[in-house]
């Protein structure tokens, strides 16, 4: 595999050296950028021609013409970084890209971030150093503007860190740490608006395992305690205000962006069910009803913010149900049964599934429900496997020799680099999609994002694709063997 190509540095190669010579010496043709795949080279010309003769950005044509000469918008990007040196001209402080060198990368890569920075051009401060800093992990002030702030801020910061090459693994743990001080900061604004005791508010899915992705909804429970409750139907009453305060503090969109997608559809009953229910009644319905889906998705459940013993209480309460001491093998077959049931209903929805990073085969969800699998199989005689992390739960399974260590670093490495494919491809206008494109700009946009530098853009693309082939190859194998044994 190609996966090396992911992490090539962004250094001045011969074809930006040429192109900065041409631009000095203004003798420069459009046709010198046909090779990267540029899908507007004269356009692109122009804008790297107005942008060189910037008095800021002239003398840095060695810091910003090769990482925006690779980037996925090169065009969109050069403009934004033009308007960005103006604006901080005007505000008294010109751009120094020797301090920020990652911003060309991050305005060439995505356009959302693009708009934020240069509606707020002094959170290039946040950028600064080579490697920025992480997000910081403060309280987040009880206002829904500052939210929307402060997870924009967050989200700058850690896509330059992953286009500076730090370990991508770290970029899952820090959306979701960002994820959650919105979260709780969203749950006292809605408290402040609807008073009394917040509920406890419990993730799944991907937050709740801290992986989140770069645009992705969060799946949310909520419980509460009728304990010293004198009125159980106003309470509940009350807490479904509380929770749809919540829900539209945090999804109405704003001058400043939106918070987060709210899914509450994971819920006791889902959709039929209330939004929010009292814990005896949230482990009633588990103990009387509960299905072996929600098995596997009570594994990422993890309280968050409100009423933390509650939620505390819930987990503890549920473990019996969902880690039992007693499972046969049939584990692995409902497992099964429930990967292909998905991939079918895509298909019979005309979905192009084979072009989805997550649900298609050999996707994340390969990776995700055999790990599962393992889990619900083991995790009642080993409490350690209790973990709604991928990553962690691998390298669990492989110290206690319950997957081969090779295996285990395999699907680590290409779970991963699926990661990082979803990633990129909702980094550009935070979309919630993880859809391959199947036009060739769409796919060497992406190729770009995940870092494949190489300056002909035939070459960055077709590495893409090799390691798109042979990831999706390497994870259906291994589930095959794993999952479906003998059942297959």
């Amino acid at each position: 595999m190609h996966l090396a190509a992911a992490l090539r540095s962004r250094l001045v190669n011969s074809l930006a050296k040429h192109l900065i010579s041409e631009i000095q010496s203004g003798g420069v043709e459009p046709q010198s950028l046909a090779i990267t795949g540029i899908d507007d080279p004269a356009g692109t010309l122009r804008a790297f021609s107005d942008a060189a003769s910037d008095p800021d950005l002239a003398p840095a044509l060695e810091h910003w013409i090769p990482a925006l000469l690779t980037s996925a918008q090169p065009l969109q990007g050069t403009r934004a970084l033009q308007r960005l040196a103006t604006l901080l001209r005007e505000a008294g402080t010109p751009i120094d890209l020797a301090r920020a060198p990652i911003v060309p990368a991050l305005l060439g890569a995505s356009a959302v971030l693009a708009r934020r920075l240069l509606a707020h051009p002094d959170w290039i401060e946040d950028v600064a150093e080579p490697l920025p800093a992480a997000p910081a992990t403060a309280p987040i002030p009880a206002d829904p503007a500052e939210i929307r702030r402060q997870k924009y801020r967050g989200l700058l910061r850690i896509a330059a860190r992953d286009l500076a090459s730090r370990p991508f693994v770290e970029s899952l743990s820090e959306l979701s740490i960002l994820a959650d001080r919105c979260l709780v900061a969203g749950l006292e604004c809605a408290q402040e608006e609807v008073g009394g005791k917040p509920p406890a508010l419990l993730a799944l899915g991907k937050l709740g395992g801290r992986e989140l992705n770069f645009s992705s909804d969060v799946d949310l429970v909520f419980v509460y305690s009728l304990a010293e409750v004198d009125d159980p139907g106003s309470e509940a009453q009350r807490i479904a205000r509380l929770v749809q305060r919540l829900k539209t503090t945090l999804e109405q969109p704003s001058e400043e962006g939106f918070g987060y997608r709210v899914d509450l559809d994971l819920r006791p009953e889902g959709r039929a069910g209330v939004v929010a229910n009292p814990i005896e009644a949230a482990l009633g319905y588990y103990e009387s009803f509960g299905a072996e889906w929600e098995r596997q998705a009570l594994i990422r459940l993890r309280p968050i913010a409100g009423d933390l013993p509650v939620g505390e209480a819930l987990v503890r309460g549920l473990r019996p149900f969902v880690f039992r001491k007693l499972i046969g093998p049939d584990v692995m077959s409902d497992v099964r049964d429930m990967k292909h049931r998905i991939e079918t209903e895509r298909r019979d929805a005309g979905r192009d599934i084979d072009a989805c990073v997550k649900e298609g085969p050999g996707g994340i969800r390969d990776v995700e429900f055999l790990v599962q699998a393992f889990q619900l199989l083991h995790g009642g005689h080993h409490p350690e496997l209790r973990t709604g992390n991928v990553i962690e739960a691998l390298t669990l399974l492989a110290e206690l020799s319950l997957l081969p260590e090779f295996v285990a670093d395999a699907l680590r490495e290409a779970y991963l680099w699926l990661r990082r494919a979803e990633h990129a491809l909702q980094l550009a206008e935070e979309q919630q999609t993880s859809r391959i494109p199947r036009d060739a700009a769409g796919q060497l946009g992406l190729a770009r994002r995940m870092g494949y530098a190489d300056e002909h853009g035939d070459v960055a693309r077709a590495s893409f694709n090799d390691d798109w082939i042979a990831v999706r190859a390497e994870v259906r194998a291994h589930f095959d063997a794993l999952v479906l044994g003998e059942t297959q």
